[in-house]
């Protein structure tokens, strides 16, 4: 909503119904996991760079802003390392980073097959702008990878994902993902949405205070209803060690056949048949018709 669709913190405030300094605290804290390992400046200084890059500022304050750049080599390091993964994901109408060469390099996505379900690419970056205003309830920052399914129902397709940055996004379903009764992580916490995006369906699935996975298992996530088997989504992307994880795909099929979402601990190697330990539950309310 930023960065593509060039929204002001007031009109994402009023379409998310949040306070516009919740907003825009979240969207300095998304640059700064952008610009990791590169030390943030801090206080008045990050809100005025991110505003900056952005695209929050009066041609007034824009000039101050590009002024202070040319005097600062450590706020340009952090700069061009914050905007990165979105000029990998396209975005190439951000504000100059005065000395930066022109179309500020960043490494090549590896390149993706089905069964590297996990892999980390710079689109990832863009996505973490918008999904931190839509699951910042539950306080964390994510990094996205691409998914596959195994099913002829609603499956998720690798390579074919859409973002809420790029693409207007019409939220349809959400769900709260808690810990059924006796679940290994009590603490455990996440959201899953399912919006429609650039004439797609994609699902968003984020959680926190997950433990870390054990050598030859990963976290996943299935589709369930009643009356019908459960439908194999695919596995998460960890989040570091915030003890965070996330996970987005296209859905293909009817996803208002199913009611819920399940989050798992799988054995990796192979597409999985039927749920494992459960870690997380939550029914999908459906909005409209």
């Amino acid at each position: 909503m930023l960065v593509s669709q060039h929204k002001s913190y007031a009109e994402i405030s009023e379409a998310l119904g949040l306070s516009e300094s919740a907003v825009s605290e979240r969207a300095y804290s998304a640059l700064v996991q952008l610009a990791n390992p590169e030390k943030a400046p801090a206080g008045k200084k990050l809100a005025e760079l991110s505003d900056y890059l952005l695209g929050q500022q009066s041609e007034d304050q824009a000039a101050k802003s590009r002024e202070g750049l040319t005097r600062s080599p450590s706020d340009r390091a952090w700069a061009r390392a914050a905007v990165a993964p979105l000029v990998a994901d396209g975005a190439n109408d951000l504000p100059q980073i005065p000395g930066a060469p022109a179309g500020v390099e960043v490494p090549s996505p590896p390149a993706s097959t089905s069964a590297d379900v996990g892999s980390r690419s710079p689109r990832s970056g863009l996505i973490l702008i918008a999904g931190v205003c839509l699951l910042g309830a539950i306080g964390i920052g994510f990094f996205v990878g691409r998914v596959t399914g195994g099913n002829d129902s609603p499956t998720t397709t690798a390579g074919t994902s859409t973002t809420a940055s790029s693409a207007s996004a019409t939220p349809i379903a959400q769900a709260a993902l808690k810990p059924p009764a006796g679940a290994p992580a009590a603490k455990a916490i996440g959201v899953a949405e399912i919006s429609l995006q650039g004439g797609g369906t994609v699902l968003s699935v984020v959680a926190r205070s997950i433990p870390e996975a054990p050598a030859g298992k990963q976290y996943g996530v299935w589709l369930t209803a009643s009356g019908k088997p459960p439908v194999w989504l695919g596995y998460f992307q960890a989040i570091g060690k915030t003890g965070g994880i996330a996970l987005q795909g296209t859905l293909s099929g009817n996803p208002r056949l199913y009611n819920g979402v399940q989050v798992t601990l799988e054995k990796t190697g192979a597409v999985p048949t039927s749920p494992s330990t459960t870690y997380l539950v939550g029914p999908l309310t459906f909005s409209g018709k």
